[in-house]
């Protein structure tokens, strides 16, 4: 092929997306009598892979569509809106561009001139790590202009004319898309907490993580360092340490340690690992704590006077969505994805409404 980049998945220049379009719950309305009766907001900030036709000019050409997808986590996106199918007290608000436009979990920058700016620190930080500086993105990265393979997908503009056209393509595509989804969910939000006053109401950021990282044939098979390897099934991240518990009021966990001990063992029995591996199969804020989503969402429903209310950052193992087929896949040599397996996908979402049964109910 020669331009890997007719591969990728685009998103028409000039579409814009409503907020209409971004909810997913049973029966379709968010209406007063379903804002009663769900009690989980799961939110999807990396549940697509597409880029918007916008930003097509500066976007790496040699990129391939594995790359593009496992750069996201797409895989939230069939399972959220599965979960909201499954479950009637479950909405699912799922953001239709992906981290490359601006990452929606990550503190928003204070418009384009400050988006810009985080973006040309960016690229000078690349700079330095290709000079053997050690490479750390943080603070930097809500527009982030490399893989987590470090393979580049953002091209750094080379003149003060292709910046700007840079930035008004960035700023068109934040508008018809990632803006459009964090509205929503302030929106839902602020109707939710209303509409449950009194009553439990919990917000769930969702992502999905390969066990493993790329290749530069593109094979998913290196071992990730031990600090950020995945648990065989689920992370659960709330801010705190090992057991969901906080470190003080510097550091405010984002959902009592006690409720989020009880979510995962309704997700452990829901999704039948026996109570002796849990501490294998799960873990509590380790590779990930959280990040902005959870932070923000769980300060917002600290304000909430419903019990065991908060945020959690949910982080799945991706060949748990996968499935044993495609993952063997995508441990070859290659720059193709495979498609999603939909009867994996709607089992499980049938066993996280079974888990929202035993919150509920009170059976964990």
């Amino acid at each position: 092929m020669s331009n890997a980049s007719e591969a990728l998945e685009w998103i028409a220049a000039g579409r814009r997306f409503e907020p209409e379009e971004l909810l997913h719950l049973q029966g379709g309305r968010f209406d007063a009598a379903a804002a009663a009766r769900i009690d989980t907001l799961v939110l999807g900030p990396h549940a697509s892979a597409a880029f918007p036709a916008e930003l097509q000019p500066f976007v790496n050409p040699a990129l391939t569509r594995r790359q593009q997808y496992d750069f996201s986590d797409c895989l939230t996106s069939p399972l959220g809106r599965a979960w909201a199918e499954a479950d009637p007290q479950v909405l699912f608000i799922e953001n239709p561009h992906a981290r490359l436009v601006l990452d929606a979990n990550r503190a928003p920058p204070t418009g384009t001139v400050h988006a810009m700016a985080m973006l040309r620190e960016c690229f000078e930080r690349l700079r330095r790590h290709q000079a053997g500086e050690v490479l750390s993105l943080a603070g930097v990265d809500a527009i982030r202009p490399i893989t987590f393979n470090d393979e580049a997908v953002l091209l750094e503009p080379s003149t003060p004319m292709q910046w700007q056209a840079l930035a008004q393509a960035h700023e068109r595509s934040i508008s018809q898309g990632v803006a459009v989804y964090r509205s929503a969910c302030e929106l839902a939000l602020t109707r939710l907490m209303a509409a449950r006053a009194g009553r439990p109401l919990r917000v769930i950021s969702l992502h999905d993580t390969m066990g493993t990282k790329m290749r530069a044939d593109g094979a998913l098979v290196v071992e990730r360092p031990v600090a950020a390897q995945m648990p065989a099934w689920v992370n659960f991240g709330n801010r705190g340490d090992a057991r969901g518990e906080g470190a003080g009021a510097d550091e405010p966990i984002t959902l009592d340690g006690a409720t989020t001990r009880r979510v995962q063992t309704a997700w452990a029995q829901a999704l039948g690992v026996d109570a002796e591996l849990t501490g294998s199969q799960f873990s509590l804020n380790r590779p990930y704590k959280g990040a902005f989503e959870t932070i923000h969402y769980g300060q917002l429903l600290r304000s909430h006077r419903g019990p065991h209310s908060g945020a959690l950052q949910v982080e799945l193992l991706r060949e748990r969505l996968l499935g044993p087929a495609a993952t063997a896949r995508l441990q070859q040599p290659g720059g193709d994805w495979p498609p999603v397996d939909q009867a994996l996908i709607q089992g499980l979402a049938q066993r996280l409404a079974e888990a929202g049964r035993l919150l509920r109910e009170g059976d964990v």
